[in-house]
């Protein structure tokens, strides 16, 4: 099944790719009659399949060029999108006699789409630096004790490299301390692959050190953070853990910490009451070894307290209520990131058991999955947005 997919994705994609570079050429030969397909159909094909080598390739001197070079798939999908609706108007009023057959016509088509298809990228690269804040509003069935109303701040997604750096991630920190959390959740996916290819390691832990939550702050890894200078080459999470430490954040790897407040801030009725179980991930890039599973780090704790899981990918959710989550913290998706993404997305988290995006109830968990506050690939987003998510908690019956 996987294969059949992958083949129809590839003819797809190179219809795709033929269609539009045959207008793209018909417009340039518009213009200059002597320009040559032998010139052309090399380098658009280069264009076209850009951000596959740049992913197989991981030589140092391409990190500069490897999120403009990915730009090339929304692009090309955008232009693909805008020619096809522009060339059916422009049949239809032809066939109905408002226009006449012409060259020229055509090549105004492709002229206007591919000037629209800049203007949403150009709109997408600036959307995706805004920080928006969703909210949520949960009610836990764990009453016992009284406890009061908690908020804690999801993020998740930062991608730390060479799109989000330091300017970004203060944005982020602007936010999460803006909406006055009691506690600070983060679903993973802190870096983008390589740690080392951030430029000021330093200036992110102190951005990060600003966060500020009385009951603390808590990651746990995605599928991206691994640093692949770890074990001899084979990937590990070391340094993202250590750097992590400097930062005051406590990363979680299938751990289970029962949540206290810091010194200073005694008398928090919530304090000692609340178990986190942080999960590596599901399908972590280049790390070998498994997971234990949702019952096993359940197993043992008092389900009297609120429990709450920090899952990276929402593919777990039915496993992890069975375990007996009280609250499912994921993120993962992106939401797509930008449009038709959010499209497939839906159904494969759909199918999953879980959502693609926001919030999820179970039969007796809940759970919030966040699009994330970075981006991985293009740095673009288009009908999604990067975020925080507030989630204020009641406990009652």
């Amino acid at each position: 099944m996987w294969l059949f997919r992958s083949s129809l994705f590839l003819l797809a994609y190179a219809g795709i790719n033929i269609y539009t570079g045959v207008r793209i050429f018909t417009l340039v030969k518009y213009f200059f009659p002597s320009f040559r397909a032998f010139v052309f159909w090399p380098l658009f094909i280069l264009f076209c399949y850009s951000f596959v080598f740049v992913m197989l390739l991981r030589f140092s001197w391409l990190r500069p060029f490897r999120q403009t070079i990915m730009n090339s798939l929304p692009v090309l999908f955008y232009l693909f999108s805008t020619l096809l609706v522009l060339d059916a108007a422009r049949f239809v009023l032809q066939r109905l006699g408002r226009i006449p057959y012409a060259p020229v016509y055509s090549a105004a088509v492709t002229g206007i789409a591919i000037i629209l298809a800049l203007l949403v990228m150009v709109y997408g690269v600036f959307h995706a630096r805004n920080i928006y804040t969703t909210q949520y509003t949960v009610t836990l069935n764990k009453s016992e004790g009284g406890l009061p109303p908690l908020r804690i701040v999801l993020v998740s997604d930062t991608h730390i490299g060479t799109a989000v750096g330091q300017k970004w991630i203060a944005n982020v920190v602007d936010a999460i301390n803006k909406a006055n959390p009691d506690m600070i959740c983060i679903a993973g996916d802190i870096f983008d692959n390589d740690i080392g290819a951030v430029r000021n390691l330093e200036g992110i832990a102190e951005e990060l050190r600003r966060l500020n939550a009385p009951m603390g702050v808590y990651a746990c890894p995605g599928n991206h953070d691994v640093d692949r200078l770890s074990l001899r080459g084979e990937g590990g999470t070391d340094r993202i853990r250590d750097f992590l430490k400097t930062a005051n954040i406590e990363f979680l790897q299938d751990e289970v910490v029962v949540v206290a407040n810091p010194p200073g801030t005694e008398g928090n009725q919530l304090a000692n009451n609340i178990h986190l179980i942080g999960r590596k991930d599901a399908r972590p890039i280049g790390i070998r070894g498994e997971r234990k599973t949702a019952v096993e780090l359940a197993d043992g704790l008092d389900r009297n307290k609120p429990l709450i899981f920090l899952d990276h990918q929402p593919v777990d959710f039915p496993a992890e209520e069975e375990a007996g989550a009280d609250l499912i913290l994921s993120g993962h998706t992106h939401k797509g990131q930008f449009f038709p993404g959010n499209v497939f997305t839906r159904q494969i988290f759909k199918n999953a058991g879980a959502v693609h995006y926001g919030h999820w109830k179970g039969r007796s968990a809940q759970g919030v999955v966040s699009s994330g506050a970075g981006v991985w690939g293009p740095p673009i987003r288009v009908a999604t947005r990067s975020e925080i998510a507030v989630i204020d908690i009641t406990f009652g019956e």
